[in-house]
């Protein structure tokens, strides 16, 4: 004779504790659960096999079920087994539950299905920002709905913020292939990395800055010379189309989503339809150069006059401003705006007009990244709060880029803060305004740079013995006296060569990103900076010519920096130079043991730029 399962609870009870009460029960139980929200599991000799909430299964519908704390349940004999898709258990669970007890929230409680299909939406909006909001109130009510951690890994732009995302949407969604799926689709791409990454507007791959097709699902990243092959005809790229046609139908002025149709109709090779879109796109947006690019692109034959050239005539100046190698620069400069308010744009527009400046206006920090690979511009005019990434994901990715590391930019944004502004100019940013600005300051301002990039164009094709050996742009090389004159004598092995009254400083640091920002801290105040990414290439660099001082990070890609701290500590001639450590290693311990191996002084990052000069002061 075997126990009969539980009978029906009346009052709603600890669900935790009700399956706890049949971990001894023989055979198959269903347990229905009533509440805030409705579900059922599936125990097999007191344990629990499967879960179904909603449109949920598996580890997040056992686990959203549970953390109501409270429901009416009910237990009977299985009638329609499911298949195992619930991969932890109670004990399990009880022990997360323990670790977060606050994740029974009634108050945060929301329609979740509905409101992420609403952040979805917004998402082929582009209107991010909103489409974020959306996905945080659904994971505020329910941490374990796996669909929304997906989407919100498909707003991120950093490798570690994208897997943060996907992980949780792995353990949750375990029993959900397309989740599955796309976790180890991106996490297969990512390697390892804290810069900014590109992403595929159809499938979400990471794509290489270079890249003009998504290798994963073919589509088409930009308009390009060749397009329309039709070979990309894949199921996320069909299905990505009928999204943004939905969206174009919500939001009919958007000329972002009229690009990405465009983008996908290339892609399946329908070129009639492309040109359709990218037109669609310029009626909204007639000075988009990268849309009069692509409309270029696609378009009949030069020689034909285009049906509908008054959008196209209108701007196709504007693309003209595209500086190549060894051409002579123009008295017009051209500026590329990036600001999504559209009053903002407006003025500032008006502003720059005035003075004769060419302007180039984008409205996201993705419109700005595309624009900058069709159109070089003399200036960056960037704001820092964008809808899609911030103006400090769009400075990195910027001066990343070989040919544009040198042009200006100039942050024009609300954020006032002290903090705001050192993390700008920490950032790589050439000035840092704040709104409501003065125009006349402004464009005092953006005079200094563009007046004087007719003297500094030169550099942007060296000659190659310069390229051999780059050199942080700031550092006055000019300024150096004529060594033959000034030093009657060469320095030794053992000693730190002199540049005349200038120190060298070696910046051993992997980040690229990093090293641009220390170097151009260091060169503004005279130093002359030379640079090392990995370990090895310090020490052969420190060895040839020992620098006065060493500037030096914990997490290097071959070796640590206290390793290269126990080599400078047993050669004779190179332990006495300064070394500096300026680290993201911020714990007691890593300090200590930094002072141990030799270092001078402990710094850590983000850093104030003030205390390391001073630092490096009293060091030298």
């Amino acid at each position: 004779m075997t126990d009969s399962p539980p009978a029906s609870l009346e009052t709603p009870r600890n669900i935790l504790e009700y399956l706890r009460s049949l971990r001894f029960a023989p055979g198959s139980l269903e347990v229905q659960v009533r509440g805030q929200r409705t579900g059922s599991m599936q125990l097999r000799q007191g344990q629990v096999f499967a879960g179904e909430c909603g449109s949920l299964k598996g580890n997040g519908a056992f686990l959203t079920l549970l953390a109501m704390g409270e429901g009416e349940v009910t237990a009977g004999e299985l009638v329609k087994p499911f298949e195992r898709n619930v991969s932890v258990t109670v004990a399990q669970v009880e022990h997360f539950l323990a670790r977060l007890p606050s994740l029974s929230q009634a108050a945060n409680y929301c329609d979740e299905e509905r409101t992420c299909q609403e952040a979805v939406g917004l998402f082929y909006q582009f209107r991010r920002r909103e489409a974020a909001a959306k996905l945080i109130e659904v994971l505020r009510s329910n941490r374990f709905y796996y669909p929304a951690w997906l989407w919100h890994s498909r707003l991120m732009t950093r490798e570690d913020h994208i897997k943060k995302a996907l992980n949780e949407a792995g353990k949750w969604g375990n029993a959900d292939p397309s989740i599955q799926g796309e976790v180890q689709k991106i996490m297969q791409q990512c390697t390892g990395s804290l810069e900014t990454v590109r992403r595929c507007i159809f499938c979400w791959s990471l794509v290489g800055s270079g890249e003009e097709c998504c290798p994963h699902c073919g589509g088409l990243q930009r308009v390009a010379k060749g397009v329309g092959t039709g070979t990309a005809a894949t199921e996320e790229l069909h299905r990505a189309l009928s999204h943004y046609a939905e969206a174009m139908r919500h939001n009919p002025r958007n000329s972002r989503i009229a690009y990405c149709l465009c983008l996908g109709f290339c892609s399946l090779g329908k070129i009639d339809r492309a040109r359709s879109c990218i037109n669609a796109a310029l009626k909204i947006s007639p000075q988009e150069p990268l849309f009069v690019r692509a409309a270029a692109l696609l378009r009949e034959p030069v020689k034909k006059t285009p049906a509908h050239g008054h959008s196209v005539a209108r701007v196709q100046p504007v693309v003209s401003a595209k500086i190549s190698a060894g051409q002579e620069i123009k008295a017009d400069k051209t500026v590329l705006v990036v600001e999504d308010s559209r009053t903002a744009r407006k003025v500032i527009s008006m502003v720059l007009g005035r003075k004769g400046y060419k302007i180039l206006e984008t409205t996201s920090g993705t419109e700005a990244l595309l624009a900058i690979e069709g159109v070089t511009p003399d200036l960056v005019l960037l704001d820092v709060m964008l809808p899609d990434i911030t103006g400090y994901e769009v400075l990195s990715a910027i001066r990343k880029k070989a040919e544009l590391c040198r042009v200006p930019v100039v942050m024009l944004t609300g954020k006032c803060d002290a903090a705001d502004r050192q993390k700008g100019m920490l950032s790589g940013a050439s000035e840092y305004l704040t709104k409501p600005f003065d125009p006349v300051k402004l464009l005092s301002v953006l005079g200094k740079y563009l007046d004087s990039s007719k003297k500094t164009a030169a550099p942007r094709q060296a000659p190659a013995a310069t390229r051999e050996k780059p050199r942080p742009p700031a550092v006055a090389l000019a300024a150096q006296p004529d060594v033959t004159k000034t030093q009657p004598t060469m320095p030794t092995a053992a000693q730190p060569k002199k540049n005349g009254p200038e120190k060298s400083i070696l910046v051993v640091e992997d980040s690229p990103t990093s090293r641009k920002v220390i170097s151009m801290v260091l060169s503004r105040k005279g130093y002359v900076v030379e640079e090392a990414a990995s370990g090895s290439e310090a020490l052969r660099k420190v060895h040839d010519q020992p620098p006065h001082l060493i500037l030096l990070d914990a997490m290097l890609p071959d070796m640590t920096g206290y390793d290269i701290l126990a080599e400078l500590q047993q050669d004779q001639r190179l332990k006495s130079i300064p070394v500096v450590m300026l680290t993201a290693k911020d714990s007691p311990i890593d300090r200590e043991k930094g002072l141990r191996a030799g270092a001078v002084a402990y710094l850590t990052k983000p850093f104030n730029p003030d205390k390391l000069l001073s630092v490096i002061r009293s060091s030298l």
